[in-house]
């Protein structure tokens, strides 16, 4: 079996200097990073915006590392959404050659999503990037179902989180129909981590901080897997486990624990 295409997502590492990040990750031998481009909801160190200056760094630290980039983050769908933000986020995309941009629908209707989404897609295709659209639980776009209603008519892709898709409701079964249905390239990457059956009672808390590392906990990432086999990886697992870790611990941890799993 072809060895799958691994990155490090940035979702543990927004209090470090994105050319440290870089580094633990390529340290831990990872093929690939994510990087926040915009849509914090509050300041944070790892993201970029339109500093020039702090891109250049982070431009160098992936030539002097080899690493790709999997995906930029994020746009969100929401009333706030301007044209200046997605043009940043896409410029930095295209600059660092990222495959992916990573898209959240927080609040539009079905069919204003579908609008906007295709637009962001018409910009991103020219500057050779595709949009992928990640259902959560706590947003507006909450299911595969409903992400697939709103991703495929824009032309979009979808990104499936394993933890997400516990949330919603979903299953492996229902990703691995989705493929027969609609084909495997409207999956090309995954998020993975872990997490107990049972959801908490504030899945964004959950979702932001309280994820456990692939392999310690109940989530079927086997499955998962399975129903995806030619797409990427991206570690997301932010957890208590490492919150002490110096970023090169942290990345050597969530190393340690996707390669056991694949």
């Amino acid at each position: 079996m072809p060895r799958r295409h691994l990155a490090l997502a940035c979702l543990d590492f927004l209090d470090t200097d994105p050319e440290v990040f870089v580094a633990a990750a390529a340290e831990a031998g990872f093929d690939a990073v994510t990087l926040r481009g915009a849509g914090s909801r509050e300041p944070v160190v790892a993201d970029l915006g339109a500093d020039a200056r702090r891109r250049h760094r982070v431009l160098a630290a992936l030539e002097a590392t080899g690493l790709g980039v999997l995906d930029v983050e994020v746009i969100r769908l929401n009333g706030r959404l301007s044209g200046d933000e997605i043009g940043c986020v896409v410029e930095l995309a295209a600059e660092c050659g990222a495959r992916h941009l990573l898209v959240v629908n927080e609040e539009l209707e079905p069919a204003e999503a579908v609008d906007v989404l295709a637009a962001i897609v018409a910009e991103a295709r020219a500057a050779g990037v595709r949009p992928c659209l990640e259902p959560m639980a706590f947003t507006r776009c909450r299911t595969l179902a409903e992400a697939i209603a709103t991703a495929v008519p824009a032309g979009a892709g979808i990104l499936i989180d394993a933890l997400h898709l516990q949330r919603s409701g979903g299953s492996a079964a229902e990703v691995a129909a989705a493929v027969r249905q609609h084909g495997g390239d409207l999956f090309p990457y995954l998020q993975l981590c872990d997490a107990p059956r049972a959801a908490p009672p504030d899945l964004r808390a959950e979702a932001l901080a309280g994820r456990l590392l692939p392999g310690e906990g109940e989530l079927d990432l086997a499955g998962l897997l399975a129903a995806l086999p030619d797409a990427a990886v991206s570690v997301e697992a932010p957890t208590a486990a490492t919150r002490g870790l110096s970023p090169n611990g942290r990345a050597r941890a969530a190393a340690s624990t996707v390669h056991t799993r694949l």
